[in-house]
């Protein structure tokens, strides 16, 4: 049997489905398209302002990188600041990882909200009944 701390710590390390009330692991799947409750199968993701948040740390970590790399005069901070990217994106592959223990993600039913309008030009999309 578990004890009482056990399972609260158990509890922290997790997300909760919303559907549910299931307790999943944490990881870095939990950020993937196609992330699904362990239990009831029900489509999740996670919150797009938790996923904004993680990017702008990201490309901020990468500037302040920079400036600790002793990146310093304006032209050559200009420069080099297309190393931001690559910078920024390692410290993402990290954050993907680590963010969650430290701030766990809140979880919403359904597929993600698209940034992208989509017209949805097919013949079959529309019904022309006149």
């Amino acid at each position: 049997m578990l004890s009482a701390m056990q399972m609260a710590t158990e509890e922290r390390r997790g997300v909760r489905c919303p559907q549910c009330g299931r307790i999943m692991p944490l990881s870095k799947l939990i950020f993937r398209e196609d992330f699904r409750c362990i239990r009831c199968q029900v489509p999740l993701y996670v919150s797009v302002t938790y996923s904004r948040v993680l990017v702008a740390l990201s490309g901020l970590s990468g500037l302040v990188l920079l400036w600790v790399l002793g990146i310093r005069e304006l032209g050559l901070f200009l420069f080099c600041s297309p190393l931001c990217l690559p910078l920024g994106v390692l410290v993402m592959t990290l954050m993907v990882r680590v963010a969650p223990f430290v701030v766990p993600p809140r979880l919403y039913l359904g597929k993600p909200p698209s940034a992208i309008t989509k017209l949805d030009l097919s013949a079959g999309g529309r019904d022309d009944k006149a």
